[in-house]
């Protein structure tokens, strides 16, 4: 059973509407909130401002930079629902849909180039897609406006992940305070992404200076209580650290209880398909994995043979895997955190 929707009806509030974040900043009244329609290359991009009553941070959630990762964008709604301004140290933007035109096709990258939009920085900053020119755009927004990003991401339509972090390591001191606003937060893992890695948006934003920290929870074609509620808590406590909010609906106890501590991963090892047809059998996200353990059985098509994928290392936990039924040639199949 689907979860109910009514939650995100606060998105459709008749809030006061700026045209730009910078225009919210310098008219927007304390203790409020604004939707604020930015236009970049004929896009719409919809931010909410949250404004405190008192000084502090200013912290920037963001969902569905893929367009297939659904959990965070209703996220981002209940945050909005509970954040009452009045009691909110700083400031908070939300920015539930990242990326418009992906998820509007339902994909991971937007239909107008078919691109991976964390992929876009670092040693591909000069890309003049689309992508790259509104990735720009989108890391020089939170670069000027914003002391700690929270990017939250999922599986998408055809992977399950479990709840894992990454954090950028391009500036020493954000990312010590990015690694202390995470130590209350239930995690399997954390992943340590180093300069560069991979072009990613968390790495833009550290190099400057700003806290970043990665995401992920849920993933499938549609959105779930837990992936939703795990994205949520971890939202709630990171602005509970930073002094910015503490929400009634946390309790720091009970997040300790079940917290255990993540495995620190600073290596990753991803693994594709090798042939197409019908997965058969998987491991599950957030389960541990030795050297020659079958993770995976795919029925091929069309050898109709049950071939298997091992694990390549010594000892790994599954930070994502492949959950639908179907596979294909090449497609992304496990992504292995190594572990000591």
């Amino acid at each position: 059973m689907h979860q109910s929707l009514s939650a995100t009806s606060i998105f459709a509030e008749p809030y006061p509407v700026y045209a730009s974040l910078e225009q919210a900043f310098k008219q927007q009244p304390s203790a409020s909130v604004s939707r604020i329609q930015e236009i970049h290359e004929e896009q719409t991009i919809v931010l909410f401002l949250v404004k405190g009553i008192q000084e502090g941070p200013t912290v920037w959630v963001q969902a569905a930079l893929h367009g297939d990762e659904h959990d965070g964008i209703i996220a981002c709604a209940k945050l909005l629902d509970d954040i009452m301004p009045e009691r909110l140290s700083g400031n908070l933007i939300l920015c539930p849909v990242t990326n418009p035109t992906a998820m509007l096709a339902g994909t991971n990258g937007s239909p107008l180039d078919g691109i991976n939009l964390n992929r876009v920085f670092g040693q591909n900053a000069t890309d003049d897609s689309y992508s790259g020119r509104y990735g720009r755009w989108l890391a020089n927004k939170i670069i000027a406006n914003a002391d700690f990003l929270i990017d939250l991401h999922g599986g998408g339509r055809w992977l399950d992940v479990c709840p894992f972090a990454m954090v950028a390591s391009d500036h020493e001191d954000a990312y010590e305070r990015s690694m202390a606003a995470l130590n209350k937060i239930p995690l399997t893992a954390t992943y340590v992404c180093q300069s560069g890695t991979k072009g990613m948006l968390i790495n833009e934003v550290c190099q400057q200076g700003v806290p970043a920290v990665l995401l992920e929870s849920g993933g499938g074609n549609y959105w779930t209580f837990t992936a939703v509620d795990t994205h949520l808590q971890a939202a709630q406590t990171i602005l509970d650290h930073l002094g910015v909010y503490s929400s009634e609906h946390s309790s720091v106890e009970e997040i300790l209880s079940i917290n255990r501590k993540p495995a620190r991963i600073s290596d990753i090892v991803e693994m594709r398909f090798e042939m197409s047809g019908l997965l058969t059998f998987s491991m599950q996200a957030g389960e541990n994995a030795r050297l020659g353990e079958e993770l995976m059985r795919v029925l091929t098509y069309p050898g109709l043979e049950e071939q298997s994928i091992t694990c390549p290392i010594e000892h790994g936990v599954i930070l994502s895997i492949h959950a639908a039924s179907t596979v294909h040639k090449n497609g992304y199949a496990v992504m292995l955190g190594k572990l000591a």
